[in-house]
C-alpha cells in the first residue's frame, strides 16, 4: 500500500550488533551507514560485505570445539529440484498419492487441519495414534502407512550434485590444527551427503559404526581416533591424522538397518526398511531408544565442553528435544558461541525470527542473548564466504592422498 513503512531486513543478529537494510539505507543498529566507497556500492551490497566482515572476524577465532547441526536446509542446496531434498510442503506434494490412500478409511480426512495445513509430521502422527486403536491402515494386501514411509524414504536418495557445497563446508571446518578435538557434524538428515562428500574429499568419518564388516554400531567407537603412527615415533608424541570429522545421524539413515536376528544395528545398501525416525510426535519418544539415544547424548555432552562454538544450519527449531539442549547451552555454558545461519528461500525477507524467540531478551527490539548470533544466508552462500585457512586446507590435501 501507499505510505506503508517497510521494515529493514536483517542479516546479522548479536547482542551489540545487528546489520539490516532497505531500499532507502544500510543499517548497523538501527542507523544508517555512511560509505566512502567508490564506486557506491547498493544499500544492500554494503550490507552484505559488513556481514562479510562479520564472518571473517567471527569465524577466524580459535574454538577449542566446532560443533555443527546441519538439518534439512543443507539438502536443499544440492542443485534443482530434481536433484535437493524437499521442503515440508514439497514432500507433501511428492506422497499425494500414498496421503490420499487413507482418504477412504478416516472419516472426513480431507477437512483434517494436518490436510488442509500440508502437515506430514501431524498427518503421521494422527495415522499412529488412528492405528493404536483401530489397527493397521490396509488397501488390499498394502500397509498405506508402510506405503507412506517408503515414499518419504526414496525422496531423500539423494546424489551429491557437483555443484554441492558439501566437500567445499567439509574442507574449510576441519582446516584446523590436527590436535584440536575434531569437528562434530550431527544431523537430523536421512539422507548420505556428507558421507559422499567426505568420500569424494578423502576423509574418514568416524560414525560410531565398527571399521570391520559387517559395519556394527556401538557408541564407544566415537571415542576412538586415529593417529599417523609413523609420524608419532619420530615426534614422541600423539599425531593425530588429518581429515577426519564426527558424524552423527540423530534421525538415522538411509543405510541403516537393524537386523531383528541379533538386534544389531548395522550399515547396509539400501535396506528394503531403514532404521530411520519418521517425521511424528513420537520421534520424542524414539529419541530415548538406541541409537537415537546415543546421539542426542552425545550433543549434549558437546555443547557442555568449554569454548564450544556451535553452527545450526537449515534447521527450523522444530524438534523441541534438540531445541532444549541448545537453550541450555546458551543459558548455562559461559564459553559456549551459537551461530544460527537462517534462510526462508525467498530473496530479500531477510532473517526470520519465527521458532527463535527462545534466543532472544526481546524479539520486537531484535534484542538477542549476549552469546547467540544469527546471519541470513543460504548453505551455499554461507560455505562461499567462510573464511579459509590455507594452512590447514593445504596440509589435510597432501594428507588425503596419504595411505592411513
Amino acid at each position: 500500500m501507499e505510505g506503508e513503512k517497510i521494515s529493514p531486513k536483517y542479516i546479522l543478529i548479536q547482542s551489540d550488533r545487528t546489520l539490516s537494510y532497505d531500499d532507502n539505507n544500510c543499517y548497523l543498529n538501527d542507523r544508517p551507514v555512511e560509505t566512502i566507497l567508490d564506486p557506491k556500492p547498493s544499500h544492500k551490497d554494503l550490507c552484505y560485505q559488513m556481514q562479510k566482515s562479520f564472518y571473517d572476524s567471527f569465524l577466524k577465532k580459535h574454538f577449542k570445539n566446532v560443533v555443527i547441526l546441519a538439518a534439512a536446509g543443507t539438502s536443499m542446496d544440492n542443485g534443482d529440484s530434481n536433484t535437493s531434498g524437499k521442503t515440508r510442503t514439497g514432500l507433501w506434494s511428492f506422497c499425494q498419492t500414498e496421503i490420499d490412500a487413507f482418504s477412504d478409511s478416516i472419516s472426513e480426512y480431507k477437512k483434517k487441519e494436518f490436510y488442509i495445513k500440508k502437515d506430514i509430521e501431524g498427518l503421521l502422527s494422527y495415522i499412529i495414534l488412528y492405528e493404536k486403536l483401530n489397527g493397521e491402515i490396509k488397501k488390499g494386501e498394502s500397509i498405506l502407512r508402510a506405503a507412506l514411509e517408503a515414499k518419504i524414504a526414496k525422496a531423500c536418495k539423494l546424489n551429491l550434485q557437483p555443484q554441492a557445497p558439501h566437500i567445499d563446508f567439509l574442507n574449510k571446518l576441519t582446516a584446523r590444527k590436527t590436535n584440536d578435538p575434531r569437528v562434530k557434524l550431527f544431523t537430523t538428515n536421512y539422507d548420505l551427503l556428507f558421507e559422499m562428500a567426505a568420500n569424494q574429499s578423502g576423509f574418514v568419518v568416524i560414525d560410531g559404526f565398527s571399521f570391520t564388516h559387517p559395519r556394527k554400531f556401538s557408541g564407544r567407537y566415537f571415542d576412538l581416533d586415529i593417529v599417523n603412527r609413523e609420524k608419532t615415533r619420530v615426534k614422541q608424541e600423539e599425531s593425530f591424522a588429518s581429515k577426519v570429522f564426527h558424524l552423527y545421524k540423530m534421525h538415522g539413515s538411509l543405510n541403516w538397518f537393524k537386523d531383528v536376528s541379533n538386534n544389531n544395528i548395522v550399515q547396509q545398501d539400501e535396506p528394503t526398511k531403514p532404521l530411520i525416525i519418521y517425521p511424528a510426535n513420537e520421534k520424542y519418544e524414539s529419541s530415548y531408544e538406541q541409537p537415537y539415544f546415543e546421539m542426542m547424548s552425545r550433543f549434549q555432552q558437546a555443547l557442555r565442553k568449554e569454548t564450544t562454538l556451535l553452527i545450526v544450519i537449515g534447521f527450523g527449531f522444530q524438534d523441541k528435544h534438540i531445541q532444549n539442549v541448545i537453550i541450555e547451552a546458551v543459558e548455562q555454558n559461559p564459553s559456549f558461541q551459537l551461530l544460527i545461519v537462517n534462510y526462508s528461500g525467498q530473496e530479500d525477507r531477510g532473517i526470520d525470527t519465527a521458532g527463535l524467540s527462545a534466543f532472544f531478551v526481546d524479539e520486537e527490539k531484535k534484542q538477542i542473548k549476549r552469546n547467540v548470533n544469527i546471519v541470513y544466508d543460504s548453505f551455499s552462500s554461507f560455505t562461499k564466504k567462510y573464511p579459509t585457512n590455507n594452512t590447514y586446507i593445504e596440509a589435510t590435501k597432501e594428507a588425503g592422498n596419504e595411505s592411513l
